[in-house]
């Protein structure tokens, strides 16, 4: 994978982000989560199902058809499509939602019309809308979106949202291109989804004029003041919180390395790489780990923002956290019982580790199912393609029993 130096001009306001996450995180301390071991168990409900979202992340690389452009051949997709359309007869159309994670279009987003790659990316979109059909389909932004964050990333977003948009309305960007959000979505009475994009923090001092045109907060410190109110009053229903960067991953992005990585480092990006390097090798894992790439959680920005989620998402901390990014298919549980599932093997896969917080650790591409309940009740199903062309259940657990109980908002915590 190859990343684009960033400009100096975004390391600084990359550096202006980490100032106002560090004064906004400081201000009250957070329990890093800890493992909480949990044999999964599936939902055992009376109710009958309401809705299903489908989650699924970094599809950017797809499997193409070669002559029909309308034709598709990905057997990823395929499945999908396959599963969307079984539960849209069954529940309906409007019933059925498909999140896309984010890295929608590798390795540099949606470029201008014209460009050489242009017709590429736009064929990569039309084959994640044709799996989703028809579904109601929404894209998150991923740091590819963004051209790894590179100086015309957010060029590269509107171009992807200007396309989307020809198939509105069934299909839909969240939050709103460019901006970090938060935006919500209630599904049923029980369900609210808080989408987020992080990404868009940093470019808001890139590109302040457009922010101020387009996005409804102004500053770092007002989408995170924002983000907290989503989860002041949720009105009785489970909360999830959706963005392309997980907070947990037990992946490579997660500093997750084996001694594989120090003796074989190339193995990690071709797996018939089998040339010894050892010590030299040591330099790849372990400049990992001390967060030299952005988009891998031991950066302090990427740590930063972690801590700054937490401290703005509670005391109501989500039920989920879901998200892409990780190449894998994952399940965690915390230590206080908030999930988080990493959907992010749409078209590529690499290793996954286990640790102390996994359910579920799977390398293989595949995609996730949420099932909400009339009850409130809320299970996962995870699908995996192990055999690379049927998805076949591998994994299911209940995440919630039943609504919430109502919860105090801060203010009227704080009254007391």
């Amino acid at each position: 994978m190859t990343y684009s130096r960033p400009s100096e001009r975004h390391s600084l306001s990359a550096a202006a982000l980490l100032v106002v996450m560090l004064t906004w995180a400081c201000s009250t301390p957070v329990v890093t989560p800890v493992g909480a071991p949990l044999v999964p168990e599936a939902c055992v409900v009376d109710a009958p199902q309401s809705d299903a979202i489908f989650l699924i992340g970094d599809v950017g690389d797809p499997k193409l058809p070669g002559k029909d452009p309308g034709e598709l051949v990905d057997p990823v997709l395929s499945n999908l499509r396959d599963d969307v359309r079984e539960y849209a007869t069954r529940l309906g159309k409007e019933r059925v939602t498909v999140i896309f994670l984010g890295d929608n279009v590798y390795w540099d987003g949606v470029p201008p019309e014209g460009h050489k790659n242009r017709r590429r990316a736009e064929r990569i979109l039309e084959a994640q809308i044709a799996g989703s059909d028809p579904a109601r389909a929404i894209f998150l932004m991923g740091n590819h979106d963004w051209h790894v964050e590179g100086p015309e990333g957010w060029d590269r977003v509107l171009h992807q949202r200007d396309f989307l948009q020809k198939f509105a309305p069934r299909v839909m960007m969240r939050p709103m291109a460019g901006c970090a959000g938060p935006d919500h979505l209630d599904v049923g009475e029980h369900l609210r989804i808080v989408f987020f994009d992080p990404i868009g923090l940093g470019h808001l001092f890139d590109h302040p004029g457009e922010h101020k045109q387009h996005c409804p907060n102004r500053t770092s410190r007002e989408a995170f003041l924002d983000l907290a109110a989503e989860f002041d009053h949720p009105e009785g229903r489970n909360v999830l919180m959706a963005l392309h960067h997980p907070l947990i991953t037990a992946g490579p992005h997660g500093g997750h390395f084996t001694l594989r990585q120090h003796i074989f480092p190339l193995t990690d990006f071709w797996s018939w790489a089998w040339l010894p390097l050892p010590v030299i090798g040591s330099v790849y894992p372990i400049s990992r780990q001390l967060g030299i790439t952005g988009t891998d959680r031991s950066n302090v920005v990427y740590e930063r923002l972690i801590t700054t989620i937490y401290r703005a998402t509670r005391p109501l901390v989500p039920a989920v956290f879901i998200a892409g990014h990780e190449h894998s298919l994952q399940v965690h549980r915390d230590i206080i019982g908030t999930y988080y599932l990493v959907s992010g093997s749409g078209s590529e896969t690499t290793r996954v580790e286990r640790t102390e917080t996994s359910m579920l650790s799977e390398a293989s591409k595949g995609y996730m199912r949420l099932d909400l309940y009339d009850d409130g009740a809320l299970g996962v199903d995870v699908l995996a393609l192990r055999d690379g062309e049927h998805a076949e259940p591998i994994f299911s657990h209940c995440l919630a029993t039943g609504s919430p109980l109502p919860r105090r908002g801060r203010r009227e915590m704080r009254s007391e």
